[in-house]
């Protein structure tokens, strides 16, 4: 979910809902389409829902003012104000959190979140094996719909299956994958929390041709934390296995 709730804006006597997106603030409106994924459902008084197209999953937004906004986040999209009207720059205080000593840090120097993919350095040729991605962060995470890449010419997915973080009765997991080898996911749970290492996603596979190095890869990744808000995270290395005869 690459978006969150700013405020609202008034166009014409027309109140219209205002998302961000990184630092564009464009209005919403029932119906509407965002970058061809994700569908408005329905603009409530208290939260806003989409439909994340790809796995036609449902997303909620809450409607609540005291949300955090990026200070970089002060411009409307300029097709968004077409036809005039007047739209107010918005900021917001830095977000703190508690610091392990009982003290009040800056969310914004958490260290970014860590993921990292655990698996056989090499297998046979015909062989199942498991590829994990683990997961490390400070800050609570609630949801990482992701994309997920693999070349189907030397590997074949078995299942995609929730990690032990994941393991709770109030998730929402779901996953699609396509003849090209890219993997859609999706996976929330309902009460955030911080993870050390933990099994955020298990894949199993089973190889088909002989590989030097035969990889798996995240293409597109949203950390989530509470109410929605992007946790950052550092990149990791692609997953890599030879595939021997």
């Amino acid at each position: 979910m690459p978006y969150r709730y700013v405020g609202k804006l008034v166009l014409g006597g027309q109140p219209s809902v205002l998302l961000a997106k990184g630092d564009t603030v464009f209005p919403v409106t029932e119906g509407e389409t965002l970058d061809g994924a994700y569908r408005v459902e329905s603009v409530g008084e208290t939260e806003i829902t989409l439909m994340y197209l790809p796995l036609a999953l449902e997303e909620r937004i809450p409607v609540d003012s005291s949300l955090p906004v990026a200070a970089s986040a002060t411009r409307l999209d300029p097709a968004a104000a077409a036809g005039g009207g007047q739209a107010a720059s918005t900021t917001a205080a830095p977000v703190r959190e508690r610091g392990s000593a009982g003290g009040a840090k800056l969310a914004s120097q958490s260290r970014p979140a860590q993921l990292l993919w655990e698996g056989p350095p090499q297998v046979k040729l015909g062989t199942r094996f498991e590829a994990v991605l683990r997961v490390t962060s400070d800050q609570p995470l609630q949801a990482s719909p992701m994309q997920l890449r693999f070349d189907p010419a030397y590997l074949e997915l078995v299942a995609v299956k929730p990690g032990k973080f994941l393991d709770s009765v109030d998730r929402n997991f779901s996953y699609r994958a396509n003849p090209d080898g890219s993997i859609f996911v999706g996976a929330s749970i309902q009460d955030p929390a911080s993870a050390s290492g933990a099994e955020l996603l298990v894949l199993t596979f089973r190889t088909v041709k002989t590989a030097a190095a035969a990889e798996l890869s995240i293409a597109s990744l949203n950390l989530q934390g509470a109410a929605g808000q992007a946790v950052a995270f550092s990149q990791p290395a692609a997953f890599k296995i030879a595939i021997s005869p």
